[in-house]
């Protein structure tokens, strides 16, 4: 919950987008999970060979929903991997601004 309550605050350049990467789970469960949730950001349902790349750019710990996985892609299309676990608002704060200004 930590990201939607920041992600007003993180600015307009600041996109979210969440990809869900267990595989047997559908759009509908998806938007479901956000609906009730009130996350108005991007959702996504990862293929298999997205996965497969996920695993491949940021290792199959990536894949593992209990390491809270996040990455960053800054304003040259670099993606960024973010530390392992939840964040809090400050961290989630300095890990965007570390990646804005490229």
């Amino acid at each position: 919950m930590v990201v939607k309550a920041q992600l007003p605050s993180l600015g307009n350049d600041v996109q979210m987008v969440s990809i869900d990467i267990v595989a047997n789970e559908s759009p509908t469960v998806i938007k479901r999970y956000a609906d009730q949730n009130g996350f108005n950001w991007r959702f996504a349902l990862a293929s298999h060979p997205m996965l497969n790349d996920l695993a491949i750019a940021f290792g199959t710990r990536f894949l593992d929903t209990t390491s809270v996985p996040m990455f960053v892609v800054d304003h040259q299309g670099r993606t960024h991997l973010a530390a392992w676990g939840r964040k809090d608002p400050e961290a989630l704060s300095r890990l965007v601004e570390t990646y804005r200004a490229g």
